[in-house]
């Protein structure tokens, strides 16, 4: 088997159809998820030849040994001990260092330390090698804010801040670290706390099967970009994730056993994340760091079970997509994703659909063993996944860019989502997610959507001179708002709080909550009354669209928004009348446009003859 020694040779890697085939319909089961470890112990082994290649200068190590010595180290270890080393190899964060070590050398990552403060933790993953293989060596490893973190094991603690340089050995069964008078020896059983020594704490949940992972609170490549500070989980803390993680597995392997067993195969480490201004849950992940995810603190054991489904999600696509690429080209962001509110790429639009994949399964499961107004919940939670999937579907079916992978995969959750589209839910839980599905869709088209300026002018001077008006194949360009606002959140509180009959929400409108109720006309006339006091009020646009089945006003709002405001800004109001509202420029548009007189074509979601 090819290790450090020889990690230029690498084995040809395939992956069964039927494991494939279980991928591309959103599963994959433990063995699926062995299949992605093999690859990933290759791409592993690349990075890190990548990594040895890279820092060619003497300089990269400062004042550290030379990096030839580390790997000649750790490769002795991995001939001694190849299954201990392998994972230490595969340590998620082993990953996220070697990638932001490159993005460092290569010039794309800044930092107030010096480059040999990163680089330099190649010493301490030798130390550590060479600890698993039983052997001894000594070497000098990088502190970094007073601190030295062994991969997988802990981290030392040597002064009170600042980056130094450290003495480290192993021998006789024993790490020690030397930073001036402060020595630090590693306990014998390093998941032990000692002076010093803050152990990287593991959680054990279940029975068969048991999920044991790490609760990573001090490697400073736990997360997705830059080195982090340790943050260190107090007892309480350390007690509420291990109740939390014991109820949502006990969920999923009763919910979702064959996904609970990849879970267990296929995931090393959840990282709590802070918790965000808004108070809602966040998980993230990154290939660089397969088998880990990134979760702020849950609500209860449900909302972590979902994020859990979600993140892995991401780490099994992720894996695949590090064998057969799902894109040939991603492109530039351009394409709706109906839970983000900024366009999207081509491959950030697969996996996100891949994603909520899960989550809609997660729910569909969900429902069956819950009641009363949990049922409710369970329903709303899986019609509004279910949607946002088949519409992101749709967009990738239109789209070109996937591979012949890709083509598969979307072909594969469109055939086990269309199964789904029968199932009977709670009619208010359906027509909230309805709802709130529509108004992000008009509200993203609204934002990001911009009709061909000399196109609009054309239409808004037909309008004027009540001439018809002929612009030629619709042109139009997605581009990023100029800030990034989370301006759907309101809609999705409202929408939760309507369903479950909570009222007295400071944010809700009296038009919100008539679109809710059903009440469309009431909605309209609010709406309308909204944009004549703020022409810009997009929320309000997005609302009237949903109240109306005028053409393009409920399709393609963004026409109708950008005429309007052409009209307005070219004539004056006193020129253009007080006719020319919402509905009426969208009726004029609907009679003189052809391409904008029909409802977009769910195969078209951009609806557009030319886009760009």
């Amino acid at each position: 088997m090819h290790g450090l020694r020889d990690s230029h040779v690498f084995p040809k890697h395939h992956i069964p159809v039927d494991q494939l085939a279980e991928l591309c319909d959103g599963g994959g089961s433990a063995a699926t998820i062995g299949t992605l470890w093999a690859g990933q112990r290759s791409r592993r082994l690349l990075l890190l030849d990548t990594v040895r290649e890279t820092l060619d200068d003497p300089a990269d190590m400062g004042p550290l040994p030379p990096a030839a010595g580390a790997w000649s180290a750790w490769a002795a270890a991995d001939d001694a001990a190849p299954a201990a080393c392998r994972r230490l190899l595969l340590h998620p964060q082993v990953g996220s260092w070697a990638a932001y070590t490159l993005r460092r050398k290569r010039g794309r990552a800044t930092s107030g330390e010096e480059l040999w403060a990163d680089a330099g933790v190649l010493h301490t993953l030798a130390l550590v090698a060479t600890a698993r293989a039983a052997a001894s060596w000594g070497t000098s490893v990088p502190v970094r804010h007073g601190r030295v973190m062994l991969p997988t094991l802990g981290m030392a603690s040597l002064a009170e801040d600042g980056t130094a340089v450290a003495q480290a050995e192993c021998a006789g069964g024993e790490m020690r670290l030397r930073l001036g008078n402060r020595t630090v020896v590693v306990p014998a059983d390093p998941a032990r706390e000692a002076d010093g020594w803050w152990p990287l704490r593991r959680l054990r949940v279940g029975g068969d099967p048991t999920l044991s992972v790490f609760l990573d609170d001090i490697d400073p490549f736990r997360e997705l970009a830059d080195p982090v500070a340790p943050d260190r989980l107090d007892e309480a803390a350390m007690a509420r994730w291990q109740e939390l993680l014991e109820g949502a597995w006990a969920i999923l392997c009763r919910d979702h056993t064959e996904t609970a067993r990849a879970f267990a195969a296929g995931v090393v480490s959840i990282v709590p994340l802070p918790v965000d201004e808004l108070g809602t849950t966040r998980s993230a992940s990154t290939g660089e760091a397969f088998a880990s995810m990134m979760i702020s603190p849950p609500v209860d054991e449900v909302d972590l079970a979902v994020s859990m489904v979600h993140e892995f999600q991401h780490i099994k696509l992720g894996g695949l997509m590090h064998l057969l690429p799902m894109t040939a080209d991603d492109g530039e962001p351009v394409h709706h994703a109906p839970w983000r509110d900024d366009p999207r790429p081509l491959g950030g639009l697969v996996q996100g659909v891949y994603a909520f994949f899960g989550i809609a399964d997660f729910w569909r499961a969900r429902r069956h063993v819950s009641a009363g107004l949990y049922r409710r919940i369970a329903d709303f939670e899986f019609a509004y996944a279910r949607e946002q999937v088949r519409e992101a579907l749709a967009e990738l079916n239109a789209a070109g860019g996937l591979t012949g992978a890709g083509r598969q995969l979307v072909t594969g959750l469109a055939e086990r989502l269309r199964s789904w589209q029968t199932e009977p839910v709670d009619p208010v839980a359906a027509a909230d997610a309805g709802v709130l599905c529509a108004s992000h869709r008009a509200e993203w088209r609204l934002r990001h959507l911009h009709p061909d300026a000399e196109q609009v002018r054309s239409l808004a001077a037909g309008w004027q001179a009540d001439a018809p008006a002929g612009p030629g194949p619709l042109r139009a360009a997605v581009e990023p708002a100029p800030a990034a606002v989370r301006w759907s959140l309101s809609w999705q509180d409202l929408a939760r709080d309507h369903l479950v009959g909570r009222t007295g929400r400071a944010d809700a409108t009296a038009s919100d909550l008539a679109v809710l109720a059903g009440n469309r006309e009431a909605a309209g006339q609010a709406y309308r009354r909204a944009i004549a006091a703020d022409p810009h009020d997009l929320h309000a646009w997005a609302g009237l669209s949903l109240t109306t089945t005028e053409e393009p006003l409920h399709s393609r709002p963004e026409w109708v928004y950008a005429v309007l405001g052409e009209l307005s800004a070219a004539f004056g109001e006193a020129r253009i009348g007080k006719e020319a509202d919402p509905v009426a420029v969208s009726r004029w548009l609907g009679s003189n446009v052809p391409s904008l007189a029909s409802p977009v074509d769910p195969q078209d979601p951009l609806g557009l003859d030319e886009f760009r």
